[in-house]
Parts: structure tokens; sequence; C-alpha cells
């Protein structure tokens, strides 16, 4: 039976595909993704605290090549990410 990391592999063989799995926007929408998933927003949530639209959210996540840096700005503030997309250094408090 294949597994998802089988598929994922053969896909990768065709160049377009390689392409667009490694590219600015791909990674993009999946840390923003992500983060938006690890403090429970939904797209709605996201975009009321970022002040964009709903749709704009969508197009951020869909690897929208087309997307404003203000924009995407506003959007990695209100996930607490840094301005290259990467969330904050965890900072750990030692206890004496």
């Amino acid at each position: 039976m294949a597994t998802l990391n089988d598929l994922r592999n053969r896909l990768m063989q065709n160049e377009e595909i390689k392409e667009a799995f490694e590219s600015v926007e791909y990674n993009r929408s999946r840390n923003i993704f992500k983060r938006r998933m690890e403090l429970g927003l939904s797209q709605r949530d996201l975009a009321d605290k970022a002040s964009v639209t709903q749709k704009t959210i969508s197009r951020i996540e869909g690897g929208d090549p087309g997307i404003r840096q203000t924009t995407l700005i506003k959007v990695y503030t209100a996930l607490d990410l840094k301005e290259d997309g990467t969330p904050p250094a965890k900072e750990y408090v030692v206890h004496q």
C-alpha cells in the first residue's frame, strides 16, 4: 500500500510540481495555515484580527503570488510571526 510520502516522492519527480512545492508562496501559505491552526483561528477570525478580508486569507493560504507585502505583514503581525513569516524564538524562563 502506497503511503502519503510515496505519493509525494512520485509527484516531486515532476519538475513543475517540484517547483510549486519549493516556491516561496507555497512555503508562506503552509506557515500561515499551520500557525492559524495552532491558534485555533478560522480564516474569518484571522481576517478580522489582521484587518483584511477572509478572501485575502484564502488567497494567501492558496499560494497566490499576487499578495502585497503590506498585507502579509498585517497577517504575520496578527499571527505573531516575524516579518519573514517564521515563528518568533521561544523564550524560556529558568527558575532557580
